[in-house]
């Protein structure tokens, strides 16, 4: 998992995206963009330590849209945010995927091992061929 969490962190740098790393943070606090700033905070310490790659490309794909879920007042624009930042995480695992020559046929097995919520396990599998 290093390595991947390198891999995002390398691509934040890349896209001209800053990070700081909250190491000591308490279990529960996610992990959030601040795209004002380019900026994520990444908690190393939330509980379930599967889900770190994931979140890390999340709030990196917020940063590619230039919003935060926190921004917008309305739910349907926050869920719209939201799951927007989820489309440019899963593509970005599977680029990793590509550029490391990762072969996964099934795209559940890839949303497992790469600590995706099984709320978009549809979405993973819908948007595998392309």
């Amino acid at each position: 998992m290093d390595d991947l969490i390198t891999y995002l962190l390398n691509y934040a740098f890349q896209n001209g995206y800053g990070y700081e790393i909250l190491n000591d943070a308490h279990t529960n606090w996610p992990s959030l963009a601040y795209p004002k700033m380019n900026l994520i905070f990444i908690n190393l310490n939330w509980h379930q330590k599967r889900e770190i790659p994931f979140q890390i490309a999340h709030e990196i794909g917020h940063l590619i849209d230039g919003d935060a879920c926190h921004r917008s007042r309305l739910h349907q624009a926050k869920i719209n945010i939201e799951n927007q930042a989820d489309l440019h995480a899963i593509r970005i695992l599977r680029q990793y995927c590509f550029d490391y020559d990762f072969r996964m046929e099934n795209p559940l097995i890839f949303a497992e091992q790469f600590g995706i919520p099984s709320r978009l396990y549809d979405v993973v599998t819908n948007k595998w061929s392309g």
